[in-house]
């Protein structure tokens, strides 16, 4: 779920989380909250992240290296994902130097106990790329299409009737 800065910025927020999550049964961990590296810059929003990460819910930096990006973000809140910004990815394998800042990043993130999400993965040779190099995760028109809610609501009907298969998973 995209979360602004505006909405972190409440103080009331996380107990709107945690009511909500009570509400439907879904325990905090289901829940992963993407947000962009300008939540750092707040005092009050770093606050909600830090009582939402004891709530145990899950935070993902969106948007990976195109804004302010502090290394020092990375290891000093708790984020449990990157996700590697669609213009990264765009130009693998085809650009030396998108294939390099790719790579960079997944193993910096890999190094510092990050799950990794590559964003906009369009061709097959970007998804085997980043297989190779061991990203975590993978989303994009190459792997699935938008859907309407009912669609979606309809896909993980069935898909709880079946036994798991692989995920979209790169790795």
């Amino acid at each position: 779920m995209n979360v602004s800065v505006y909405q972190l910025r409440q103080p009331e927020f996380p107990t709107l989380v945690r009511r909500a999550l009570d509400r439907v049964g879904v325990p905090p961990e289901m829940l992963e909250i993407e947000l962009t590296e300008s939540a750092f810059a707040d005092d009050d929003a770093r606050t909600s992240l830090r009582r939402l990460a004891a709530l145990g819910v899950r935070l993902s930096l969106d948007d990976f290296g195109t804004g302010y990006s502090s290394l020092g973000y990375l290891r000093q809140h708790p984020v449990q994902a990157i996700k590697i910004d669609r213009s990264f990815i765009e130009e693998i394998p085809h650009s030396v130097t998108a294939s390099t800042l790719a790579e960079t990043i997944i193993k910096m993130a890999h190094a510092l106990g990050k799950r990794v999400v590559a964003e906009g993965v369009e061709t097959s040779d970007q998804l085997d790329f980043l297989r190779e190099r061991q990203c975590d995760l993978a989303q994009g028109f190459f792997l699935a299409h938008p859907r309407s809610a009912a669609d979606t609501t309809a896909l993980l009907t069935a898909r709880l009737s079946v036994p798991p298969a692989s995920d979209q998973a790169v790795g």
